[in-house]
Parts: structure tokens; C-alpha cells; sequence
């Protein structure tokens, strides 16, 4: 009930005064059960991550793993504020990591050794956490526009000429457009450093 109420009121919003009035609670019934801000933001995370659909590892690791980044990543954009309050906690939620946990086994059965399913997970949601927070920081007000749209000219005049339409278009960009460029080039990296080698690797390719 409290991790629902917390998710009910929003990262935004979340004070265990808000909780306990949702709740039609007293402040004192609820320190019975929680003890600070920290323990409501834990118990949403671990409701939020309960309540996901998450990925089967399927017959194709590459594609495995991108969903588990696109799962992520559509986590952050169901519920605003997230992002910030993974990057914040003092400790690791226990269905988070449990999560994680599935996550590398489900890569290990697909062939990858226990330390290389370990980086590649890690990397994966590390890259979803943290492109949607600087995502949230071009996003934010300024007067009546945005970071992102009230700094382009100026940013794309001090990176130089040659790199500037290449700027405006990435700042022009959707974030989930330059989120998946760039998981598609951590997958290209995992291909070549972690994942399991295949016959045609052995072999150097199918023979026509």
C-alpha cells in the first residue's frame, strides 16, 4: 500500500506527509513503516520494477539486451523524476537488483561468460539511466523554451563550423532517437569484446 501510494503521488511530489495523507494516514502510523524519504523512493522503485514486463532472453542475445535497455529506458518515461532518484539513493533497491541479476543470467545463457554478462548489463542500463537524465536536463524551462532550444545557436558557435549543424541536429533530435544510436554502439562494442564467439568467428565467416 505505501509503495503505491508513493507511485500514486509521484517522484515530484513524494514527502512522507504526501504518502501519509494519501494514505488517510497519520505522520506517526507511517514512520511505523518507513523512516524517511529514502525508504518511500526505495519501495516505489521496487514496486515499479515488480509491476514491468522485462524481456526474455529469447534465441538472440543482441536483441535481448537491447530490450532490456529499451525497458529501462521506457521505465524513466512512465514515470518522471525517476532517473533523478536512481542517481540519488544511498543504497540499491532489492528488486533493482534483482532485476540486474536476471538480467546477466539471462545473458549467460546465451553464452557469455558471468564477468562479461556482468559489464555489458551494467553498461546497458547505466547508458539508459544517464542518457534520459541529461536528456531531462536539455528538457528543462527556461522562461518559455528550454535549455536544449535556448542554447543550440550559442553551443553549436563554440563547437566550430564543421561541428555545428552536427550539434543542432543532435540537440534537435528526439532523446530516444540518440539513445538508441548510441546503445546500438554499445552493442556493437559487446559484439566484439564480450559476447560469445560463434563458429563463423572461428572460422572467419560463412563460406560462399
Amino acid at each position: 500500500m505505501i509503495a503505491d501510494a508513493a507511485l500514486a503521488v509521484g517522484f515530484g511530489n513524494l514527502t512522507l506527509a504526501t504518502v501519509a495523507e494519501k494514505l488517510s494516514a497519520s505522520h506517526s502510523a507511517l514512520y511505523r513503516h518507513v523512516a524517511d524519504r529514502e525508504d518511500l523512493v526505495v519501495a516505489a522503485v521496487d514496486r515499479i520494477i515488480q509491476l514491468a514486463e522485462w524481456p526474455e532472453p529469447g534465441e538472440d542475445w543482441r536483441a535481448y539486451l537491447s530490450a532490456q535497455g529499451w525497458a529501462v529506458w521506457r521505465l524513466l518515461e512512465a514515470h518522471p523524476g525517476l532517473d533523478r532518484e536512481l542517481l540519488t539513493l544511498t543504497r540499491i533497491p532489492e528488486g533493482l537488483m534483482a532485476r540486474f541479476g536476471a538480467a546477466i543470467h539471462g545473458l549467460v545463457g546465451h553464452g557469455f561468460s558471468l564477468e562479461a554478462a556482468f559489464l555489458a548489463a551494467d553498461t546497458v542500463y547505466d547508458l539508459a539511466v544517464g542518457q534520459f537524465a541529461v536528456a531531462g536536463q536539455l528538457d528543462a524551462p527556461v522562461g518559455e523554451s528550454t535549455v536544449r532550444a535556448d542554447t543550440a545557436e550559442a553551443l553549436a558557435d563554440v563547437a566550430g563550423p564543421d561541428i555545428a549543424p552536427l550539434l543542432r541536429e543532435a540537440l534537435a533530435d528526439p532523446s530516444h532517437v540518440w539513445f538508441g544510436r548510441k546503445l546500438e554502439l554499445v552493442l556493437d562494442g559487446v559484439a566484439v569484446r564480450l559476447a560469445p564467439r560463434t563458429r563463423d568467428d572461428d572460422t572467419g565467416g560463412p563460406e560462399g
